[in-house]
């Protein structure tokens, strides 16, 4: 399926490159969206930029980008002055090491793209580059230039293409260890863990997103649908709060019971559901 590239360039390993085109993996385009409107009329609003000073609007094209480098200073900053500021990670991206894809904390994932050839010309680049990531079972780490920002990118082999994955720096990520530090160190009693190991394996089944349906947002669908149908909206379901376990041996050995036997049936019964809810939603769109 031809999808509209986010990005077009390069991507090279020492001497060698091939054009590629970038395109997200990510969608929300089957979320609900709601519009700002006029309470009293119904009307959509929209939005207009004010002048801080003379409060009068002004259009778009009236408009020019500024950095402030005093209170109230401004250095003016014309549009083709951005789109002319290029660096080589602006049209290429270079993979300068290759390490074990284990060795990149997840942490600091950010934003996937779908990296496909832009040419049939670097094909056999492409390719090659790819089986050979693929073979040693590593994954490239670069530099890319998108939503002017240079961000460092995993580059990883993806059945006959690659995924990208923008990276946080690591001023941007917290690590969790510092946090940890703070926690008490306890003794897990043999038996309670014992029983706790019976029931993860209990619930052990394959990785399928699908029966993770969105409930939030089919809620909101349902009560978009039922007010455009003029029907009374229910009130929501009270959640009910988890309760304080009292005794940790008798609560863990009452979950085990209620999986037994119905960890992994649950799971594949419900996949197929959620897939098929979750399109009837899409069709209603």
């Amino acid at each position: 399926m031809a999808l509209r590239p986010t990005w077009r360039g390069h991507l090279r390993l020492a001497l060698v490159s091939c054009p590629v085109r970038l395109t997200p993996a990510t969608t929300g385009s089957s979320n609900i969206r709601f519009h700002k409107l006029n309470k009293k009329t119904g009307n959509r609003l929209r939005q207009q930029m004010i002048d801080a000073e003379t409060g009068k609007v002004v259009e778009r094209d009236e408009t020019i980008m500024g950095y402030e480098f005093e209170k109230g200073k401004y250095v003016k900053v014309e549009p083709e002055e951005i789109e002319a500021l290029k660096i080589e990670s602006s049209e290429i991206i270079t993979i300068e090491r290759v390490v074990p894809a284990a060795d990149v904390d997840p942490l600091f994932l950010e934003n996937p793209y779908i990296v496909e050839p832009d040419d049939k010309s670097g094909l056999d680049i492409f390719a090659t580059i790819r089986e050979a990531l693929k073979s040693k079972e590593v994954v490239g780490i670069g530099r890319l230039v998108l939503a002017r920002r240079e961000h460092p990118v995993m580059v990883q082999p993806r059945g006959k293409g690659f995924m990208l994955v923008t990276l946080h720096d690591p001023d941007e990520v917290r690590l969790p260890e510092e946090i940890f530090d703070d926690i008490k160190d306890v003794k897990v009693d043999k038996q309670n863990l014992a029983l706790a190991e019976t029931l993860v394996e209990r619930m052990e089944g394959e990785f399928d997103l699908k029966m993770f349906e969105d409930r939030y947002q089919a809620a909101l669908r349902d009560m978009v649908e039922a007010k455009m149908k003029g029907k009374k909206i229910s009130a929501p379901t009270e959640v009910e709060r988890p309760s304080n376990v009292v005794n940790l041996f008798e609560a863990l050995k009452a979950s085990v019971a209620a999986e037994k036997g119905g960890g992994k049936a649950a799971a594949k019964k419900a996949a197929p559901k959620a897939a098929a809810k979750k399109t009837a939603q899409r069709k209603r769109a």
